[in-house]
């Protein structure tokens, strides 16, 4: 009875939010020129665009000197704190590891805090753009500690907020990363809301077209939207998509950035492609096994699939001291300071380890 008076009061929850809202209002694609871009934020186009270089180059330390500098300069506007948690992010992501999470969290909650109140007496839609995309980082890391409710508000938050900032400038094409976002895992991850929020249409689709075009059009989010965009196609079946975009984000810098390398090996793996497979998570294995954050995890993770590929070229010796060693380290792993990859979770790579070293024993 207690289970299902909670399911009911969520649902009465989720039932008591206004949907007709002209924030949900936009699921067009506009129709621009191609080549077309975003209009510049003047304010910090260029201290921003420095900063986007060292983080999608993997220079974290630089990009978060360079924003925290930013925040002394502009410590009234929400711009600095939305790229300081952006940095961190995706520093956590690239590498799997959780010691910034508080830095996060403070920083994403500063840039709503500011953008809200500076929103009151400022028309300025890039305001909303970075207010904005504060409430899906949030959404984001609500969505991973399962709580659901929390998320698919801070979506809808989001959401409205890149939606007021294109009545306002329509061609602030970067806000179609967000959108397209929600649009897409609200429906591909979200399983309590889907059951519960029944009414929801899929809009899987129309979210990987917003992602597409914000990286074709948008001024700043064209790499951060490339990466998400492989994921998403990865998640929907579109692989052979995932791997033709995959292939264009391997050549974003040199080395290639680890969501890059990552996304081969996984891609090579799900086609057969065993020897680009191996030596993909060998190159990612060599980059983090004495990185200074660890994420044990990751090493197991590419352990597994550099012993499937052994197996898959015969070499059943080879595999299973692999995956032997890959089962030993897996008991070091603290999953409180490590995150989960983009695709699965440690536990479902555990037990495939497992499975694999059953059948070479």
């Amino acid at each position: 009875m207690r289970r299902r008076t909670i399911f009911i009061g969520m649902i009465l929850i989720i039932s008591s939010i206004p949907f007709v809202h002209n924030a949900f209002a936009i699921n067009d694609i506009p129709d621009v020129e191609p080549g077309e871009r975003a209009p510049i934020d003047s304010t910090f186009h260029e201290s921003l665009s420095l900063g986007l270089e060292y983080v999608f180059s993997e220079q974290y330390e630089r990009a978060v000197a360079l924003f925290d500098s930013l925040q002394k300069v502009f410590p009234d506007h929400p711009a600095p704190y939305f790229y300081m948690a952006a940095t961190y992010q995706s520093w956590m992501s690239s590498y799997r590891f959780s010691k910034f999470q508080p830095e996060l969290e403070e920083n994403v909650q500063s840039a709503i805090d500011i953008g809200d109140r500076l929103m009151e007496n400022n028309d300025d839609p890039w305001l909303n753009f970075y207010v904005g995309a504060a409430y899906g980082y949030r959404g984001f890391y609500r969505f991973r500690k399962h709580n659901w409710i929390g998320a698919y508000l801070d979506g809808k938050k989001g959401v409205g907020n890149f939606e007021k900032a294109l009545d306002k400038v329509p061609n602030i094409y970067d806000c179609y990363l967000g959108m397209g976002s929600y649009h897409y895992w609200r429906t591909a991850k979200s399983k309590f809301i889907k059951v519960v929020a029944f009414w929801m249409k899929d809009r899987r689709e129309m979210g990987l077209e917003q992602i597409r075009f914000s990286i074709d059009h948008g001024r700043y989010t064209s790499e951060e939207a490339s990466y998400g965009l492989i994921i998403a196609y990865y998640d929907f079946g579109w692989y052979d998509k995932a791997f033709e975009l995959n292939e264009i984000a391997i050549g974003f810098c040199d080395p290639p950035t680890l969501p890059a390398l990552f996304m081969r090996g996984r891609l090579s793996a799900h086609s057969g492609r065993w020897d680009k497979a191996k030596s993909t998570f060998e190159q990612i294995l060599n980059r983090i096994e004495n990185y200074k954050y660890q994420s044990v995890g990751y090493q197991v993770e590419c352990k597994y699939w550099i012993a499937e590929a052994l197996k898959a070229e015969g070499e059943n010796q080879k595999a299973l001291k692999m995956a032997q060693n890959a089962l030993e380290q897996s008991l070091q792993r603290d999953k409180k300071v490590e995150l989960e990859n983009p695709v699965d979770n440690f536990d479902e790579i555990k037990k495939r380890l497992t499975k694999l070293h059953e059948s070479l024993k």
